[in-house]
């Protein structure tokens, strides 16, 4: 049996086999290609982070070493004693000296920051050349180092070391080395940082306002600010990923050694991946498209090879069961309508030809049934001729008249060319008569003939009860000792019409009765008889159903049956 589904199946897994690999291939590169991209904007974010920090590190670590140059210096800590210098000119030298010393430590870098020496217990002070970035107006009483402060008018970090160093109260400072960077230049290098092609760099430090650039995204790093809680404070740098509802981001961080502050940085990732997704998802689509066109074009060669192919093996397997009548309907476009139309024409021919032959075998059998009764007739008609002639001889007149008048019955009924067709009381007269001419030859058997009324003008094949009669007086009485006796009955029953010939002749056992089964059921033609005749005829008269049934009669001799289906007649 053929599967239903074969070339449909096959296309489909041909397309799958074909397509998965490539999936898999594309999926394994693409995520190569992501990881790959990604450890490399990974290191170049961190080198990027880590050579801004070390750059803000070296500013706070010069600015530094200025306040220890500062601190060292002898003419510093000389005006810290003003009763010690000889005169007023030599202490003018040494605070234009100290002042020229601080702009010019000031001078230094690009970056701008507040440079001063504040001597408490003269309330003087020496700074560097600035009147935007004041100090502020009241110090901290402790010394420190680097420490963020908020102001309304400018945020700043502030570095301070005394001399002596840390003093408990702020009045025993003799001199404090002051160092302020405004947050403004901070931002200035952030938002610079920025321009070189930096995401969105900010300080940041847990508890503090961050420090931005100039063009900070303020709604993005807040919704970042919660994740860099958990930084960990041991780690010096490193990343982490954050997920939000829009997309997806990288958070690379540098801690600053000489303020203690982070670096942060981030890159939202998944648009730098947009152009990769949105080439796998283009990727994925078009893969779509082919394996939707592939299973379409798989469906159009089911449809419209698969489905006539089917069709027409179904229809040739009716023809090989016989079925003849069959014919291709629903003729496709193409070549199989070609096809479809080369077979409905070959069926038409095998049927006419089938019913030719079939034609051929009635006439064939016709003729055989002629035959039979031309070689059975001469000695038939010898016997009785003899019979007439003694019987004159005799002067046994009505006897001669009697077999005359049967005899002249016999051969107009079985002479009648015009009809093959006859009512079965005509066959059971002609039998009736045929019987008589024996019974009157041989006076050693009687008969019996009971029909059912509405069975006596059923047509059947004529001649076709004769040979069963015959075949009983030919074999079944010879070598007989006891008296004959010969029952003909005909009923309906079961949708089927039945005439039985019984006898009590010579008995017959079953093993013979198989035996003569086997000759009139055969299909070889060289095997020919008068019961093997009558079995074809109703055979092919009225389909397979019918036939000649042999058993042994309850007379103790043999029952032969005719059956046949009654349906056409009651049509």
């Amino acid at each position: 049996m053929m599967n239903r589904f074969s070339i449909f199946t096959k296309l489909m897994a041909t397309l799958f086999i074909l397509l998965i690999p490539i999936l898999l291939l594309f999926a394994l590169s693409n995520r190569t290609s992501t990881e790959v991209l990604t450890d490399e904007i990974i290191k170049v974010k961190q080198y990027q982070i880590e050579t801004f920090a070390n750059q803000l590190d070296e500013l706070f670590f010069r600015l530094d070493t200025y306040k220890k140059m500062l601190y060292e210096s002898t003419d510093v800590r000389n005006l810290a004693y003003p009763d010690l210098l000889d005169d007023v000119l030599d202490k003018y030298r040494i605070n234009r000296t100290v002042s020229e010393e601080i702009n010019r430590l000031a001078g230094y870098g690009d970056w701008k920051a507040v440079i001063a020496v504040v001597y408490p217990r003269t309330n003087n002070v020496i700074k560097s050349n600035s009147n935007l970035n004041a100090l502020p107006a009241k110090l901290p009483a402790q010394d420190t180092f680097w420490q963020y402060y908020s102001a309304p008018d400018e945020d700043y970090f502030l570095n301070i070391l005394s001399y002596p160093e840390n003093p408990e109260q702020a009045g025993e400072a003799h001199m404090r080395v002051v160092l302020k960077l405004g947050v403004a230049a901070l931002r200035s290098a952030l938002s610079e940082f920025k321009a070189n092609g930096s995401g969105d760099p900010f300080l940041y430090h847990p508890g503090e306002n961050p420090v931005y650039n100039y063009s900070v995204n303020r709604e993005q790093i807040n919704e970042l600010l919660p994740s860099l809680e958990g930084i960990d404070p041991t780690l010096a740098s490193g990343h982490i990923m954050l997920r939000s509802d829009k997309t997806s981001f990288q958070i690379h961080y540098k801690k600053l050694e000489s303020l203690g502050w982070y670096l942060v940085d981030y890159v939202p990732i998944s648009q730098i991946m947009a152009p990769i997704s949105r080439n796998q998802t283009m990727f994925y689509v078009i893969s779509g498209l082919l394996l939707f066109m592939g299973a379409y074009l798989a469906f159009l060669m089911y449809r419209n090879i698969q489905i006539p192919f089917r069709k027409l093996i179904r229809n040739m397997n009716l023809i090989e069961k016989g079925i003849y009548s069959i014919r291709m309907t629903d003729k496709p476009k193409g070549e199989y309508r070609f096809l479809y139309e080369r077979f409905n024409s070959m069926a038409s021919k095998i049927e006419e030809l089938i019913e030719d032959v079939y034609k051929e075998q009635l006439r064939s059998k016709d003729a055989t049934l002629k035959q039979l009764q031309s070689q059975i007739n001469p000695h038939f008609l010898y016997n009785t001729l003899a019979y007439i002639k003694s019987m004159i001889e005799l002067n046994e007149n009505k006897a001669a008249i009697s077999m005359t008048m049967n005899l002249s019955k016999y051969y107009r009924y079985t002479t009648k060319t015009g009809s093959k067709m006859v009512q079965l009381k005509e066959e059971l007269d002609l039998i009736h008569f045929y019987l008589e001419i024996h019974c009157m030859l041989r006076d050693d058997f009687e008969f019996q003939i009971e029909i059912e009324p509405q069975m006596e003008a059923l047509e059947i094949p004529r001649l076709i009860v004769q040979p069963l009669v015959e075949n009983v007086i030919l074999h079944s009485f010879n070598n007989h000792s006891e008296y004959g006796i010969i029952t003909i009955r005909c009923w309906r029953a079961g949708g089927m019409n039945h005439v039985s010939v019984e006898d009590n002749g010579t008995a017959i056992d079953y093993a013979m009765i198989e035996s003569i089964r086997k000759k009139v059921h055969s299909s070889n033609e060289e095997i020919e008889s008068g019961l093997k005749n009558v079995h074809q005829r109703l055979r092919l008269m009225y389909g397979n159903e019918s036939g000649l049934q042999l058993s042994k009669s309850k007379l103790g001799g043999l029952c032969a049956e005719l059956c046949w289906s009654s349906k056409e007649e009651e049509a």
